[in-house]
């Protein structure tokens, strides 16, 4: 009998616990904004040099050009980016060069749309979720991705290899005490840097991404790096 009044008593509180822990986790409010960024990552020569952005028909970046980020805080609903030749307005008669499916954003959600090159540098555009939360106390999230048009990359992070092998288009986090880090990329046959250091500071409220971008061919690879907000 005293077995199963504590097997009942333990019961009750793995439960309560369990509750504490799941409404512990954080929640968007009804009045947080979405975010959502653009990136135009695809280098010079490929057709992209000067473009414009637009979104759900708006002009939001005028004359944008490789290595241009721009972010946007906006009440929850559908976002479509398009991506045009420098002075082309969209239209009946025009077609963008890059557009994104349309995509609703709800409430606290954060988004990046990256224009950038395939594998084998036909441009893209892809779409990554942000990380909003917090990786815990005096911790932070790097997030890694591979945009770049060139083969697996390997991601060190003070000399050490942190990352798997990334293929163009993946992307990997992990999380990280507060502090400042030197980060770089090399092809995961060889020892030889091919993009970076780079140097990021990590704090409270904030996580942060590193894009690869460039093209293997030009030699020209490099990060752009990206900070995101981050909640409890």
């Amino acid at each position: 009998m005293l077995n199963r009044k504590l097997l009942v008593i333990l019961l009750i509180t793995s439960l309560s616990i369990g509750a504490q822990g799941a409404s512990a986790r954080p929640k968007a409010k009804n009045g947080d904004l979405a975010n959502y960024t653009v990136v135009h990552a695809i280098p010079a020569g490929y057709g992209a040099d000067v473009v414009d952005i637009y979104v759900n028909g708006a002009l939001v970046v005028d004359n944008a050009t490789p290595g241009a980020m721009k972010g946007f805080a906006v009440p929850r609903g559908n976002v479509k980016v398009q991506i045009f030749a420098n002075g082309v307005i969209p239209g009946p008669s025009t077609s963008p060069l890059l557009s994104s499916q349309n995509l609703y954003l709800a409430n606290g959600n954060n988004l990046t749309f990256v224009a950038h090159l395939a594998a084998d540098e036909k441009p893209k555009l892809s779409v990554f979720k942000n990380m909003v939360t917090e990786a815990g106390a005096k911790r932070s999230w790097i997030s890694v991705r591979h945009v770049a048009a060139a083969p697996a990359l390997q991601i060190r992070v003070n000399g050490y290899p942190k990352f798997v092998p990334l293929l163009n288009g993946m992307e990997r986090k992990k999380s990280f005490a507060f502090g400042t880090y030197s980060v770089d990329s090399l092809y995961s046959e060889t020892s030889t840097v091919v993009a970076g250091p780079t140097s990021i500071k990590l704090e409270k409220s904030k996580n942060v991404v590193l894009y690869v971008w460039g093209a293997k061919s030009k030699g020209n690879l490099a990060f752009l790096k990206e900070e995101i907000p981050a909640r409890k």
